[in-house]
């Protein structure tokens, strides 16, 4: 998972490891909950899963 072909970018590797140091450094890694309206422009901390299960394809 480190091949790049194009010069002047980054192996996806070193692109990772830069943005997951960044991060580790960011003072507020505290969570909280707010509604959902409340949520947009936010970030998520965690994955969301529905409780139905959705076909995917249009349900009209």
């Amino acid at each position: 998972m480190s091949g790049c072909s194009e010069p002047g970018l980054l192996p996806v590797d070193s692109a990772i490891k830069k943005l997951l140091d960044a991060v580790a450094g960011m003072p507020n890694r505290e969570t909280e909950v707010v509604s959902l309206r409340a949520a947009l422009g936010r970030v998520l901390a965690q994955s969301v899963q529905s409780a139905v299960s959705v076909p995917p394809h249009d349900n009209s």
